[in-house]
C-alpha cells in the first residue's frame, strides 16, 4: 500500500538506487544495449555527485522499509526568462522509476506530486518532464500537457 511507503529526499548516498532507477527506466523503454547502459551509469555517476552536491539536482526516494522502491528527480538549470516567466531557471522532473512489484500503487503519482510541491514551493512557474509511453497517463492525470518541443538527433556520444 502506497501509505506504508515513506518519500524522503535523496542525498549523496543514495546515487547508487539514483542509477539504479535510471538503467531501469531505460531498460523498460526498450534500450537493453548492456555497453550502452554500462557507460550511462559510468558518466551518470560523478555528474549525479556533483548537480546533488551543488543543488542542480533534488531527488526524492520512496522507501517500503529499509528498500528504496522508487524515486524521481529535478534538474534545476539556467534557462533564459520569458515573457511569461521573469526567471532565468527551469525545473525539469528526470529519472521516475518505480520497482516491478510496487507499481500501480500510487507510489509514483505521491513522489510526482512531491516534487510538483516542491517546484511551487520554490517559485518555479511551470516544470517539465520528457514522458515514456507508460508514464504519460498519470503525467497527464497530473496536469502535464504536450508542448512544441522538437529534437534534433545529431549522433552517438558514448
Amino acid at each position: 500500500m502506497s501509505d506504508d511507503v515513506l518519500i524522503r529526499q535523496a542525498t549523496p548516498d543514495d546515487i547508487s538506487a539514483l542509477l539504479r532507477h535510471r538503467q531501469g527506466m531505460y531498460e523498460d523503454m526498450g534500450y537493453n544495449d548492456p555497453a550502452a547502459l554500462s557507460a550511462m551509469v559510468s558518466t551518470c555517476r560523478p555528474y549525479l555527485a556533483a548537480a546533488l552536491e551543488n543543488g542542480t539536482l533534488r531527488g526524492w526516494l520512496a522507501c517500503a522499509g529499509e528498500q528504496i522502491v522508487a524515486g524521481g528527480v529535478v534538474l534545476i538549470s539556467p534557462w533564459p526568462s520569458h515573457p511569461y516567466d521573469g526567471q532565468c531557471r527551469r525545473a525539469t522532473i528526470l529519472n521516475m522509476y518505480t520497482d516491478p512489484p510496487f507499481r500501480r500503487q500510487g507510489i509514483a503519482r505521491r513522489l510526482m506530486q512531491t516534487m510538483i510541491d516542491w517546484c511551487r514551493k520554490e517559485g518555479f512557474v511551470h516544470v517539465t518532464l520528457h514522458a515514456s509511453d507508460k508514464g504519460r497517463p498519470l503525467y497527464e492525470s497530473l496536469g502535464f500537457e504536450p508542448t512544441n518541443e522538437m529534437r534534433l538527433e545529431l549522433g552517438d556520444t558514448m
